[in-house]
């Protein structure tokens, strides 16, 4: 074929062609092993990737919550789903999607995910890099900060993002003291600490988020040499400048569930026991995109958002009771519709945006 196509043509009908395709054509020839490798064809094939729902499922569950996790949960699997495969159905399957299982241990936490790479956190095995689309598993050494974490829950003050000034992908662990918290980052290979001072927190309630070059966590409390708060807010990480930062939560003040990305913005998830608001942050200042209708999740509340698609409908995620999650479409006139309800063989534990790339092609797994 290349004796007839242009290289610039043969690039082009690549960076439209699933990884798991150009996987195989790497062994056809040199060059093209070497073109389908390098850095600058898989930024261009993953901006060109269909941006997909990754559905977490879980096979039980219990209601008292991760604390008991060692013995409660069983193994997940995903399913990868385009807009188009929706709604799932609890009878008729995942819609001819393959179930596919983790490749890590039965317990672990998704830190955050990035340019089809996830961040995982495993039960005592500790920090990777996944990749679905290649299949391909970076495990991460451990970080050495002399001070211990205290443990409330696998992905506590952790972060994951893409730093687009050294062009590379960095893990953040925040330290509960004076120390210095640390970064990963893939080209160097190494943890390193964080020259510019830590803020002084006691908890992380919330995170993380990756929006705009920085990391989000919603903290109980800010301390620095210029400023104290006792009120949790947003403990923020600019993934270039390396330095902390923080925003406030809006008001009035309600309990905050949830923090994500809308439309390019950081978004917050709060309410009370009656309701639930959805903020987005834009010029420095909050307002309400979202707010639910009187008994809207028959006495449960707004627990996630996503926007999978760009004409303004949101996938709720919201508890209706102990049971099970349900997960709800949201047209833009604010109307509801089931769109995914799991009772028996599994649930769905999360759901986060993918898009099929090659990153992580040429480091070697663990």
């Amino acid at each position: 074929m290349s004796d007839h196509l242009s290289e610039e043509l043969i690039i082009e009908i690549f960076t439209r062609l699933p990884p798991k395709s150009l996987l195989r054509f790497r062994s056809l020839s040199k060059s093209w092993y070497s073109c389908i490798g390098s850095p600058g064809f898989i930024r261009m094939h993953t901006s060109r990737s269909t941006q997909k729902l990754l559905f977490r499922h879980q096979l039980y569950y219990d209601a008292y919550g991760l604390e008991h996790f060692r013995t409660l949960f069983s193994d997940d699997f995903y399913t990868l789903h385009l807009e188009d495969q929706l709604p799932l159905c609890p009878i008729g399957g995942y819609n001819g999607i393959t179930a596919v299982q983790f490749p890590c241990s039965k317990t672990f936490i998704i830190i955050g995910s990035c340019d089809g790479i996830f961040c995982l956190s495993e039960y005592q095995k500790g920090i990777s890099l996944w990749n679905p689309s290649i299949r391909r598993k970076l495990s991460l050494p451990v970080c050495p900060r002399r001070t211990p974490v205290p443990w409330r829950g696998l992905g506590d003050g952790l972060g994951f993002g893409f730093d687009p000034i050294s062009d590379d992908y960095k893990i953040v662990q925040i330290s509960y003291s004076r120390e210095s918290s640390f970064f990963y980052a893939i080209k160097i290979g190494t943890w390193c600490p964080i020259t510019s001072p830590t803020p002084l927190i006691s908890k992380v309630l919330l995170g993380s988020c990756f929006v705009n070059g920085a990391l989000h966590w919603v903290v109980d409390s800010y301390h620095t040499e210029s400023h104290d708060s006792d009120l949790p807010c947003i403990l923020t990480f600019n993934l270039s400048t390396h330095v902390f930062g923080m925003i406030p939560l809006p008001e009035p003040f309600w309990t905050a569930r949830g923090i994500t990305t809308l439309q390019g913005s950081l978004a917050v998830i709060s309410g009370n026991n009656d309701d639930s608001w959805i903020w987005v942050r834009r010029d420095d200042s909050w307002s309400v995109i979202f707010k639910s209708k009187a008994n809207q999740f028959k006495g449960g509340s707004v627990m996630g958002v996503l926007q999978p698609a760009t004409n303004g409908d949101l996938l709720l995620t919201a508890w209706m009771n102990k049971e099970k999650l349900v997960q709800f479409y949201l047209t833009k006139m604010g109307e509801q519709s089931i769109l995914v309800e799991f009772h028996a063989a599994s649930f769905i534990f999360g759901i986060a945006r993918c898009v099929e790339s090659l990153h992580m092609l040429g480091i070697e797994t663990a």
